[in-house]
């Protein structure tokens, strides 16, 4: 049988790759020639060894970057240069198959100079599922049937259970990447950046192995893109500055993230000279910006250019679109600076979650679930205090819907408990969002129905709410089928409703208290309708719907002062959310 030495090959290909990469960042410190001869040496390596097993792309793409390093052996290589080096084996390092032409005249480009050095790092893709992993599936469920058929139905449910597993695999590699992949390059992307500032600069990462929907992935990025390059730019100091003010000659840039339920929070920090407040107050004034904290001034639309990028430590550039995707997500920018010290930037937003684990458990006749996050322990005895409270391990909790006699269990969350009649189990399941009142989802896929999932610390909260059917909501969108949708949904949250299915129409109606816009409308764009609505009402929540959601699309919706910009294919729960947010219902 003939072997297949590839693999070999492939560990040997990112041991050198990696190895290529060190060194091009030692060569952007020192210049060392000798370097170069090292560099040279290793593509040599790779094209020879690429030849022998059979990869005939990779092999001419090697022979293409030895023919760059031979060209430059008596010569000092371009800052330029060394950049796409980087770039390039940074996203090869991990191949594990021949490159495609597609790959090769792509990876060519980057090499030429004719595709942006972080293009390459915006394209999130994830590798298409082989046949076999399907034919692989397609013999487990064969094997449960079988397993069925003989009235083995033990063996029969391993088998389902381990066809879940890989099935789950597949719609998560599809739809979701982890953090640490949109993030694997960012410390070539710093030493690019350093350089090209004639700055030293070090990356720390403290990330979890979080995964992020993909659609959010490429956005998320890009923020973090232009955070790490205005705080190279603009807020990390020369070296002999650094010195000067008795810092380390080398500036630090720090990327932490982690999470909150369904929330992701990033963090970065450098400790560079901070944000010139005073000047950022000093341009608010002659732009006639109000504020109460002057730290927001920087996200305001119309704030962010390129004088106020350079007046703000570069801290402005494009964080008016940032600000409305995260708000968009329920969650928020925030900045912290101080002078000399350094500045953090904090992002949080709800992320499109993957399979979450969650209790089943019955109650007087009723099933519901409870994350399993939020669940410190499950009881069988607990010390009740007067019918209302615990004492669980020395903290009093409160104990909801107590009665004696009516609980074999009581579930202890992180500040509340809640007594139940039956544990039920364990299960995986996929969450339809929904927030009302204590229910923060349903679980899909255990039981025939839909599952209420509750969240314990929200139950019982004597809250004064306004009734939403106070509220009047205005539907513009020339579809019949949109409209019915979003009206219906806006309806069932129990908001009254006004429909327009013009521009024309919608600017004649009256006695609304929010405003939901198509962007795309015969006649009068939505747009114009958000200009002429603004202008009437500075108060007025507008929310901009689009199959349009790019940067720049983002970008002129907010320049006209709406409050948020969904594009038609984000989850419909989002009108609703942010419909309550903006109206605190």
């Amino acid at each position: 049988m003939e072997m297949d030495f590839s693999q070999i090959y492939f560990d040997e290909m990112e041991e050198r790759l990696n190895e290529a990469i060190e060194l091009l960042k030692k060569y952007l410190e020192t210049h060392d020639p000798i370097i170069i001869k090292d560099l040279h040496r290793i593509f040599h390596t790779l094209k020879g060894s690429a030849g022998l097993v059979g990869l005939n792309n990779i092999q001419s793409f090697m022979h293409v970057l030895e023919s760059e390093f031979k060209k430059r052996l008596d010569n000092e290589l371009e800052e330029d240069f060394v950049a796409r080096i980087m770039k390039i084996s940074a996203e090869i390092v991990n191949k594990k198959k021949d490159l495609t032409p597609d790959e090769v005249k792509y990876f060519s480009s980057i090499l030429e100079g004719k595709e942006d050095i972080d293009s390459s790092s915006g394209r999130v893709s994830i590798d298409s599922v082989h046949i076999d992993y399907f034919e692989k599936i397609f013999e487990e469920i064969l094997k449960a049937e079988n397993l069925l058929i003989q009235g083995n139905k033990n063996s029969a449910l391993k088998n389902l259970k381990q066809l879940r597993k890989s099935i789950q695999k597949i719609i998560e590699d599809s739809k979701f990447i982890s953090l640490n992949k949109v993030l694997e390059d960012f410390e070539n992307l710093v030493y690019q950046e350093a350089v090209f500032n004639k700055k030293k600069v070090r990356l720390e990462l403290f990330v979890e192995d979080e995964k992020i929907g993909k659609k959010d992935a490429k956005f998320l990025r890009n923020i973090l893109v232009h955070l790490v390059k205005n705080a190279i730019a603009h807020g990390i100091e020369l070296p002999e500055e650094r010195i000067k003010n008795n810092k380390k000659e080398y500036g630090k840039i720090t990327i932490k993230s982690y999470s909150k339920g369904e929330f992701l929070y990033i963090e970065v920090t450098d400790d560079g000279k901070g944000i010139d407040i005073e000047k950022v107050k000093e341009k608010a004034k002659e732009k006639g910006i109000t504020y109460e904290d002057p730290y927001e001034i920087i996200f305001e639309s119309g704030f962010s250019t390129k004088e106020t990028a350079d007046l703000s430590s570069g801290r402005g550039v494009g964080l008016d679109s940032v600000k409305a995707f995260v708000e968009s997500r329920e969650g928020f920018i925030k900045v912290k600076s101080t002078p000399q010290k350094g500045t953090t930037f904090i992002v949080s937003f709800k992320t499109e979650l993957t399979s979450k684990k969650v209790l089943i458990v019955k109650r007087q006749h009723e099933i519901f679930a409870i994350f399993s996050n939020e669940i410190q322990e499950v009881l069988k005895d607990a010390e009740i205090i007067n019918d209302e409270k615990i004492n669980y391990k020395g903290k009093i909790m409160d104990l909801i819907d107590f009665k004696e006699g009516d609980f074999k269990f009581i579930i202890a969350g992180r500040n509340k408990a809640i007594a139940v009649d039956e544990i039920i189990g364990y299960f995986e399941t996929f969450v339809l969002p929904y927030e009302k009142d204590y229910i923060v989802g349903f679980a899909k896929n255990i039981f025939s129905y839909p599952v209420p999932i509750i969240s314990i610390e929200e139950v019982n909260i004597n809250k004064k709410r306004i009734s939403n059917k106070e509220k009047t909501i205005l539907v513009l969108d020339d579809s019949t089928l949109t409209r019915f949708v979003i009206s219906k949904l806006i309806r069932n949250a129990g908001f009254r409703v006004i429909e327009a299915k013009s521009g024309e129409e919608a600017i004649e109606k009256k006695g609304y208290d929010a405003a939901i816009l198509d962007v795309e409308l015969p006649g009068i764009s939505g747009y114009e309708v958000a200009r002429i609505l603004r202008n009437r009402n500075k108060d007025l929540p507008i929310i901009m719907l689009s199959t349009k959601d790019s940067p720049e699309d983002i970008k002129k919706g907010l320049d006209l002062g709406i409050n948020a910009y969904l594009s038609k294919s984000d989850d419909p729960e989002k009108i609703v959310i942010l419909l309550k947010k903006f109206l605190e219902v």
